[in-house]
């Protein structure tokens, strides 16, 4: 066993009592004003924004409060879009222990919690990068904590490249980091036994750049893995770099989507029409990892 798999394990045994975590709502005003009053949900549909991994190399304290990303504000686009469907929430997180302690942790099942307690009938996550980990994650183990659905945004699945340096980070945020080897979170997948629950809606939303295999960060298999597409959890490719995946304009379109319409799962047939997309499999396929770290 590697040593940070050897971490990422010791935490799911005795998940964190206390991790500085804040769930706050976004939109529409209304909401804002008057959360926490009872009666406070003002539609049937709540969605929460979940933030990935950021990186403060020069201000480690950051890392070890609750801080919200750009997207999770209320003036962004997207929360602004989602208004006219859901009542909009945001949940932030210290990052200071590896992904895979987020979803056990008390915060996103309190968070989770309290909007089922508000009267919402469904409750959707949308996770970008290391969020959509969590969130694919929470639901697994907690098929009955009340959400119906996830949408991930550039989700390393199957980790990223970037994850291996040893660079560019203060070792405050080491946990987190290593837990997003592609070698961690790949035992981490194959030791998994948990499915996706049937009555969860799940879409994966795929990023990539001209002349990447990927979105930067994240290659296409990792987004979407095998594993997903044995399950038969549909992908949507957006042409997006994976910092502007939740506030570019093609995403955010893609994002609102996924959210307002019903996702089934996909047939075999459905998932080797996609591959051939996502993977160019009716190409040479000798230049798929030409562009990846030697």
């Amino acid at each position: 066993m590697t040593p940070s798999l050897s971490i990422v394990l010791s935490i799911l045994v005795v998940p964190p009592a206390v991790l500085p975590t804040e769930f706050r709502p976004l939109a529409p005003e209304a909401l804002v004003r008057n959360f926490e009053q009872p009666g406070y949900a003002r539609k049937d549909k709540a969605v929460i924004l979940i933030h990935g991994m950021k990186l403060f190399p020069f201000r480690p304290h950051r890392a070890t409060v609750a801080e919200m990303h750009e997207f999770q504000h209320s003036n962004e686009d997207l929360p602004s879009a989602l208004a006219s469907t859901f009542d909009v929430f945001a949940f932030a997180y210290a990052q200071t222990l590896p992904v895979d302690a987020y979803a056990h942790a008390p915060g996103l099942r309190v968070a989770i919690a309290r909007l089922r307690q508000a009267g919402y009938g469904e409750i959707v996550l949308i996770g970008h990068s290391c969020g959509g980990v969590i969130a694919r994650q929470f639901v697994e183990a907690y098929p009955e904590a009340g959400v119906t659905k996830v949408i991930q945004v550039a989700s390393p699945n199957l980790g990223s490249d970037l994850a291996i340096m040893k660079t560019g980070y203060h070792r405050v945020q080491s946990a987190i980091v290593e837990s997003c080897v592609p070698a961690v979170r790949q035992e981490m997948v194959a030791q998994n036994r948990r499915l996706i629950p049937p009555k969860v809606e799940f879409a994966t939303i795929v990023c990539k750049i001209p002349g990447f295999d990927g979105d930067v960060l994240v290659w296409t298999d990792a987004a979407w893995p095998g594993d997903l597409q044995r399950q038969g959890i549909p992908a949507t490719l957006v042409g997006i770099n994976h910092f502007d995946a939740m506030t570019g304009s093609a995403s955010v379109k893609v994002i609102l989507e996924l959210a307002r319409e019903k996702l089934t799962r996909w047939s075999p047939e459905d998932v080797e029409r996609a591959r051939k997309v996502m993977f160019r499999l009716d190409k040479d396929k000798s230049d798929k990892k030409d562009k990846r770290p030697k």
